[in-house]
Order: structure tokens, then sequence, then C-alpha cells
């Protein structure tokens, strides 16, 4: 028996599918309107956390409005375009669905699936995934307020979840495989951040050779990330495995007035999070 269903919630700080007796469901999409800026997601699968997802941060729109995208696609048809086609949020009949947002969301539509087939919970965003499709968000600690480099400092990741970050390394026993990048720019008055570096050790990831950076400045960021559109920044796959290191810093300009407040822009590293042996 198969089935879809909807749900709606306004002013929403969280969304629940409950658990019910014979039935499973599975997540097709979600749609969100006036969602503020420096919005995220939560997703938990009964007590456990899945993924945490951005929704709009800066001048990145990972969730659609409910009219206006591409194929009425949204959030989750861009993680199955990242990750592959069975990457769902899916739920058995013991196991209730949370969407938990930081931030209030003007309106949420959530469809799903209603079914009574095998749900295999080691697969990506089901309770016992083997591995995590990470939306890591990397942010600055200090405002900027100075032409200069700015270390992205601050992962903001759920408990439990990797919170490498500029100058760390990998954990041990762990592999990150990076498959897309986006970075939330913004300015203040003629301050703005104008390139964004990432490394794997030694090497600079697309600019190797001179070490510019990819431009991110507001009006041309390369790493813009649009839902609607399906602009999404793919990389090849880098793999960073266990110790080693990651950079992750920005280059901006300072008009001498304007400060950008610290944890305003934001670096999404975007991929495969796991445990090796």
């Amino acid at each position: 028996m198969e089935a879809l269903r909807y749900v709606t919630a306004t002013n929403a700080t969280s969304v629940t599918i409950a658990a019910r007796p014979g039935l499973n469901v599975r997540v097709l999409e979600m749609w969100a309107d006036s969602v503020p800026d420096k919005t995220y997601m939560d997703i938990s699968i009964g007590p456990r956390t899945v993924a945490r997802v951005p929704l709009k941060w800066g001048d990145c729109l990972f969730i659609a409005p409910y009219s206006g995208s591409m194929r009425d696609e949204s959030i989750f048809a861009l993680i199955r375009d990242i990750f592959g086609s069975d990457v769902y949020v899916e739920a058995d009949q013991s196991e209730d669905i949370v969407f938990r947002f930081n931030n209030a969301v003007g309106r949420v539509h959530v469809l799903y699936q209603i079914h009574s087939e095998t749900v295999r919970k080691e697969l990506p965003l089901r309770s016992l995934q083997a591995r995590i499709p990470l939306f890591h968000i990397l942010t600055h600690s200090a405002a900027v307020n100075a032409t200069k480099n700015y270390s992205l400092d601050t992962a903001l990741a759920p408990t439990g979840f990797p919170t490498f970050k500029d100058g760390d390394t990998i954990p041990a026993g762990c592999r990150f495989t990076l498959k897309a990048l986006a970075f939330g720019s913004a300015s203040a008055g003629s301050t703005k951040p104008t390139a964004v570096h990432v490394w794997k050790r030694e090497f600079e990831i697309l600019t190797p050779e001179t070490h510019a950076g990819i431009t991110v400045d507001p009006a041309s960021n390369f790493l813009v990330l649009d839902v609607k559109t399906k602009d999404v920044f793919t990389t090849p796959e880098y793999a960073f495995g266990p110790g080693e290191k990651l950079t992750a810093n920005f280059d901006a300009t300072y008009d001498g007035t304007n400060a950008i407040a610290a944890n305003t822009l934001a670096l999404f590293l975007i991929g495969w999070f796991e445990r090796v042996t």
C-alpha cells in the first residue's frame, strides 16, 4: 500500500510526522516560504539526528518556495542530485520524523509517502545510516573590519556530528569526501568577501597554481547556490582521510566604515562523512 500525504505549518520551529502502526514513511519533498537568513534544519528519525541542512544563508537558497522552482523541486531533490537517487528521509512504523528549524519559518510544506515496504535503516538519511550526507557549515568568529584574510574557524554542527574547521585534521577512523561547495556571501557598504580558499593539506582546491582562491564577491559569487534554478557547484570528489588537514579561509576588503558581523558569511562543504577501518 502506497499513498501520498501532505502536512503544512506556519511560523514553524518544527514539523513532526508521527509514527503510526503498520505505516512506514518516505519524505519526498519540502518547500518553505519566508525563510529568515542564516536558517538551517536538523532532521531527526526517532531519537537520532541524521542531518543538518542549511535552508537560506546570505545569497544561497537551499530550499524552494512552494511556487517558482524548476520542475517544482526543492531541497530533497537537491540532496538526491548530489548524493544519489536513493537518499531519502525514511522511517519505519516505530519512528517519528522531526524537522527542527533554528529560526521560525513562515510556512513549511512537506510531501511524503506512506508505504509498507521494509525500511533499510543503514541507508543515508535513515536512523542507522552508515554514512552521513553532510552539509558542513563553517563560519567566522571575527568581524570583518579590515582588509585581510579571515579564518573559517567555527563549525555549526549538531551534537555527535563532526566539527572540523580551519586548521583541523579529519578525526582518526573517519573520511570526508567533498562533492560540492557553496558560499553564503553578503556585504556591508563596500565591505565584502572577495575569495575563499579551501586546502587539502598543501593542495588548494581549484586554484593550486595561483592560490587566488574562488571568487565569492556578492556581485559575482561563483559558489552561490540557488535550488530554484538548480545552480549548485559540484566538484570532483576530494577525499580527506584520517589525519589529513583542512584549511578554509577567505579574503575580504574593508571600506573603512562598514563591518560585516561575525558569523555572517558561511562556507558549505557538502559531501559524505563516514567511518573507515
